[in-house]
C-alpha cells in the first residue's frame, strides 16, 4: 500500500444499529488514493465492538478500543493514531457520500489551506434537503477535514462544549485559512434525541465560548442554529 493520505475517523459510541452503514459509506469512496478508516470505540456496552470487527478484513480498516472519554476524547484518539495528513471525522449515525475524501484532497492541495468544509446534506425524519454552509460555523463536524500537523500542533480538540469543531476554529481564528467545498460530503441524520437537539446543552456551548472568546463575538454568532 502507499503512502496513506487520509483518516476517516468514525467515532462511535453504543453504535451498533447504524455503524455497518457508516463504515460502508466510508469505505465507498471515489477517486480516493490510498486511505484509511479508523473506528474509535468509546467505551460502547452494547454490541458496537462485534459490529466493528466484521469489517477488519477490509485492510484499510482499524479499530481503537478505549473507556468511554465523549466527543472530544474519542476525535483526539484517532487524530493521534491517523495516518494520514488529511484527517476526517464521521459520526457512527451518519454516512460519508462517495466525495468525502476527493473533495478534500483537492481544496487542501493548496499548501495555504488548513482546512476544509463542504457542503452536505441534512435528513431528519425522513426529509434530506441539501445544505451550503456560507462559513464554516454553519457546517457540523463531519462536514470538515483538518490538516492532522495542524491539529496535533495546537493539542487537538479541547474544552468541554458539544461543538469542539467550532472551539478548535475560535482558537487558530486569524491564522488557519479555511476553504470551501462545494459538493456534499456526508449525510446528517439528526433526530430528537441527538446531542445537538438539547437546547440547553447547545446555550451552554455558546455560553462557553462567549466567555472565553470574548473577542470572537461575531463569529460565535455566526454558529448555526440547531433548532430541530
Amino acid at each position: 500500500m502507499e503512502k496513506i493520505t487520509t483518516s476517516i475517523i468514525i467515532r462511535a459510541y453504543n453504535a451498533e444499529t447504524t455503524l455497518a452503514r457508516a463504515i460502508r459509506s466510508a469505505l465507498q469512496q471515489s477517486g480516493a488514493g490510498d486511505f484509511e478508516v479508523v473506528i474509535v470505540n468509546d467505551g460502547s456496552t452494547d454490541g458496537t465492538a462485534r459490529v466493528a470487527k466484521e469489517f477488519l478484513s477490509d485492510p484499510r480498516v482499524r479499530i481503537i478500543e478505549q473507556e468511554n472519554q465523549g466527543i472530544i476524547g474519542a476525535s483526539n484518539s484517532g487524530f493521534k493514531v491517523a495516518r494520514g495528513g488529511i484527517v476526517q471525522l464521521l459520526d457512527a449515525d451518519d454516512e460519508a457520500t462517495p466525495d468525502l475524501i476527493s473533495s478534500a484532497v483537492a481544496a487542501l492541495a493548496d499548501p495555504t489551506v488548513d482546512y476544509a468544509y463542504g457542503d452536505y446534506f441534512e435528513e431528519f425524519e425522513g426529509i434530506t434537503k441539501t445544505i451550503h454552509p456560507a462559513d464554516p460555523f454553519k457546517a457540523p463536524a463531519c462536514a470538515f477535514a483538518w490538516r492532522r500537523e495542524k491539529l496535533l500542533g495546537e493539542g487537538g480538540f479541547s474544552g468541554d462544549s458539544a461543538f469542539p469543531e467550532y472551539e478548535i476554529l475560535l482558537r487558530t481564528w486569524g491564522r488557519w485559512r479555511g476553504a470551501r467545498v462545494e459538493t456534499p460530503v456526508f449525510i446528517y441524520h439528526r433526530s430528537v434525541g441527538s446531542m445537538t437537539g438539547d437546547s440547553a446543552l447547545v446555550e451552554a456551548s455558546l455560553k462557553t465560548f462567549r466567555e472565553r472568546y470574548p473577542e470572537r463575538a461575531n463569529e460565535i454568532a455566526a454558529i448555526r442554529p440547531y433548532d430541530l
